[in-house]
């Protein structure tokens, strides 16, 4: 009797600056050992959901795929023939989409994220270009060899993200969805293509990848004895990791004795305020 079996039709990998780097040092920049431990701690699920809508979930089921979440990511399968494993058991139409909902699990998410609040906007991942969104300017879902981080050419107006779902049922796309990733079989190029123009599986399958940058702000001290504020001079980074070094002689423009003798923590990311578009962290000690 065979066994069924499943190969990997796409992944699609999931960082954030914030998780994985250690005070002022980027991911890349770490000692090797402090990666892996960064690493192993790491969980895109910490901070975002990502889960395919009804429509697609429905797909799912028709076409025998299967998604299994991991720390990094999440990777889709496809049944595959038993004698012919680049073949899918059901052939998968080549004009099919495969639709997913991105929405906040951590609610400041965009106080540490390196992204203008989104009020006006949704996050649009795709690695083709929709019709319902032409005529918008929006860049293509990046591959995990590229090196394009989120930035606002990731962004659409909410008013078109919106009408895309208008002929479903208001309880469909919740409140809090804040995205969309779209996955097309054939998508814009040949290295953004999951399938082959034959139908078959690749035989390397496409690595998509999201990449969030975390954001750097002012720190803003206030110290309750004295009645008075100090505010670093230059942005800091928001790590969840490490400890970035608060140097009073060279941080602050007006140093004094009083602030020297000062213990400096490093911010939360609850405490944030925009002013004149700047981002400042609010510290008291």
């Amino acid at each position: 009797m065979l066994s069924t079996q499943y190969k990997k039709l796409f992944s699609l990998n999931v960082y954030h600056g914030y998780h994985l780097n250690s005070g002022s040092l980027s991911y890349d920049d770490l000692d090797p050992d402090l990666k892996v431990l960064n690493l192993r701690k790491f969980n895109w699920q910490d901070f975002l959901y990502i889960r395919p809508t009804q429509k697609t979930s429905r797909i799912f089921k028709r076409f025998q795929l299967l998604i299994k979440n991991v720390n990094q990511g999440f990777i889709v399968f496809a049944r595959v023939n038993d004698e012919e494993v680049q073949e899918s058991f059901i052939r998968l139409d080549q004009e099919m989409v495969l639709e997913f909902l991105i929405g906040y699990k951590d609610p400041y998410f965009e106080n540490y994220t390196a992204m203008k609040p989104l009020s006006e906007d949704r996050m649009l991942f795709a690695n083709f270009q929709p019709d319902h969104f032409q005529g918008l300017s929006f860049d293509l879902l990046p591959l995990e060899s590229e090196d394009r981080p989120f930035s606002d050419d990731f962004l659409v107006p909410e008013e078109n993200f919106a009408s895309y779902f208008a002929d479903l049922p208001l309880n469909i796309i919740e409140t809090q969805t804040r995205g969309i990733l779209m996955i097309k079989m054939q998508g814009e190029n040949g290295t953004l293509n999951v399938t082959n123009v034959n139908g078959t599986l690749k035989v390397n399958p496409p690595v998509f990848k999201i990449q969030f940058t975390n954001r750097s702000t002012y720190w803003t001290y206030h110290h309750h004895a004295s009645n008075s504020s100090i505010t670093t001079n230059n942005v800091k980074p928001l790590t969840k990791n490490g400890f970035v070094q608060i140097i009073p002689d060279s941080d602050f423009d007006e140093p004094n004795d009083d602030w020297n003798e000062l213990q400096f923590p490093n911010p939360s990311v609850e405490r944030i305020r925009i002013e004149a578009n700047n981002y400042y962290s609010e510290i008291y000690i």
